[in-house]
């Protein structure tokens, strides 16, 4: 391919950039950062192995043992915090799509529905999640946000397709054909 063909495959009119009119972030409230919580875990091992030091200075070295099982089960425990503490549900929405990015710990799940066929509601539950339902699929999101957060969420999101249905049927370079049968 020479740099005629590149530029042509590169010309604004073969680029579609899809304009984004809404993101949800549903993240953890976590209070403290993996980094605030590294450096919290490295000064209680320097006061515990500190203090297991003094008294093993003194003779009593059945403490040291306990010091070490005791900073190898908050170690355990941090990497357990550290690997969800990042997780979370991101919703974007376009004229043309509604992706919706998910993770959790190292795993990243990406979902394109279309906007003009998707709907949204919450669950019946106690602990109600948000489904977003697009051809047969159901989508479960929203687990990292208290629930009376997830109501308004749907509140918001509904309003939102509503409107980019609404704005692709008023839309005169969108046919009507092409608005209700998702392009």
């Amino acid at each position: 391919m020479n740099i005629e063909q590149v530029e042509h495959a590169l010309s604004p009119s073969t680029c579609v950039e899809l304009e984004v009119r809404k993101v949800w972030k549903m993240a953890r409230n976590c209070t403290m950062s993996p980094r605030q919580f590294l450096l919290s875990y490295c000064s209680l091992v320097v006061v515990s192995l500190s203090v297991a030091g003094m008294c093993a200075a003194l003779g009593d070295w059945a403490v040291m043992p306990f010091a070490i099982a005791e900073l190898l089960l908050i170690a355990v425990l941090f990497l357990l915090y550290t690997r969800h503490a990042a997780d979370y549900d991101r919703i974007e929405l376009s004229s043309d799509r509604l992706l919706i990015e998910q993770v959790d710990g190292p795993h990243i799940e990406r979902y394109e529905f279309n906007p003009h066929w998707t709907r949204v509601s919450l669950q019946d539950a106690l602990n109600p999640k948000i489904e977003v339902r697009y051809a047969g699929q159901c989508l479960l999101v929203g687990s990292h946000v208290p629930a009376h957060r997830r109501a308004l969420i749907v509140t918001e999101l509904c309003r939102s397709l509503s409107g980019v249905t609404a704005v692709s049927l008023r839309d005169p370079e969108v046919g009507r054909s092409s608005a209700l049968f998702g392009k």
